[in-house]
């Protein structure tokens, strides 16, 4: 890792903190700022990975199985024509008439 891009990276993650740090004291009161906020004029950034917060191999592969299928569908849909997308619209029209009037 080169000492220039880990610099830069460095320096984006200070600009990042000091965006949130900013935002935090011009639009949220003193008393409702995180604990983290309250305590930056120290010069100390606490990190931490919240416990559970990474998937496990079973979720990531699920994970990965869901995104592939809503890149698919995301695909299959702008690749209609527009008569396609009229008759889906109809259709999905038609279908909550049908339910609005069941209830």
């Amino acid at each position: 890792m080169s000492t220039q891009g880990s610099s830069s990276g460095a320096e984006r993650a200070r600009e990042s903190f000091a965006s949130i740090l900013s935002y935090y004291q011009n639009h949220v009161p003193s008393e409702e700022a995180p604990e983290f906020v309250k305590r930056a004029s120290s010069g100390e950034i606490p990190i931490g990975v919240a416990k559970g917060a990474v998937p496990s191999a079973e979720q990531g592969e699920e994970l990965k199985k869901a995104l592939k299928l809503a890149m698919e569908t995301q695909d299959a849909l702008a690749n209609l024509s527009a008569a396609e997308k009229e008759i889906m619209s109809q259709a999905a029209n038609a279908s909550l008439r049908k339910r609005s009037g069941e209830k």
